[in-house]
């Protein structure tokens, strides 16, 4: 099915689709040879990776700087020692949350991690898991697309028959997802843009990425197609957008 008729069924206005069509299309440029990138750093990299962290990294670029592209994002609720660290509120307000960078310092930590069970977070098994499920997202941020805070995002949703479409901007930068029924819980699942979602997936506040020093915010590219078992078909959002997207 081509991008206008899924931008259709997702309700994104026609004054807009040739603007969301030229970036998915860039999308589509700059992911070239991204998937088979990951999959080497994933499958065999992270145990390399893992053995090169030192207790107090953060991320791999600190050890590694000529490894980047293997690492994480370089974003402060990301790091080598997962993505459910704490918070601070200095504002008293839930805009003026930041995660806290460096975290699970303690021996006794053991419980936050939830990728690696029974495992510390800073352990050489707990990393090595992490990357595993998280390598090569460096790579996806260096060739995304800057995102201005200030923008918030717009959100479209819509379906047809078993193909459920949803649509997310942020000032350039657009994300296309779709879920196709196969049979039964099986489904079929695209994400194809720039992870917008990420960026303003709020949980926590309505921006949940916040770059490291010396680097900036961007959604990275994505472009997959996967199969999934149980897969919904309505978005699970927290809701924060900007006027004039569907919730």
């Amino acid at each position: 099915m081509n991008i206008i008729k899924l931008l259709t069924i997702a309700g994104v206005p026609v004054t807009l689709h040739a603007q969301a069509i030229e970036c998915i299309d860039e999308a589509d440029d700059r992911s070239d040879g991204l998937l088979w990138a990951k999959i080497k750093t994933r499958i065999f990299r992270a145990g390399k990776i893992a053995e090169a962290l030192a207790w107090e990294h953060d991320r791999l670029i600190e050890a590694r700087p000529d490894w980047a592209d293997d690492d994480i994002a370089p974003m402060l609720n990301i790091t080598a020692n997962g993505d459910n660290g704490p918070w601070e509120f200095p504002g008293g307000t839930v805009e003026s949350g930041r995660p806290i960078g460096h975290f699970w310092t303690e021996p006794d930590d053991v419980q936050h991690c939830y990728w690696a069970p029974g495992h510390h977070p800073r352990s050489h098994a707990a990393r090595k898991a992490w990357y595993r499920r998280n390598g090569g997202e460096f790579r996806a941020w260096r060739l995304g697309m800057p995102i201005d805070p200030a923008d918030l995002y717009q959100r479209w949703h819509g379906s047809e028959g078993r193909l459920s479409v949803t649509v997310y901007r942020s000032g350039d930068a657009w994300l296309l997802l779709t879920t196709r029924r196969i049979v039964g819980k099986l489904h079929i699942k695209t994400r194809k843009g720039f992870e917008v979602d990420n960026v303003f997936s709020g949980p926590v506040t309505p921006q949940m990425w916040f770059p490291i020093p010396g680097y900036e915010l961007r959604a990275p590219v994505a472009w997959s197609v996967l199969p999934q078992w149980g897969a919904s078909t309505q978005p699970a959002q927290a809701g924060f957008f900007t006027p004039g997207g569907n919730a």
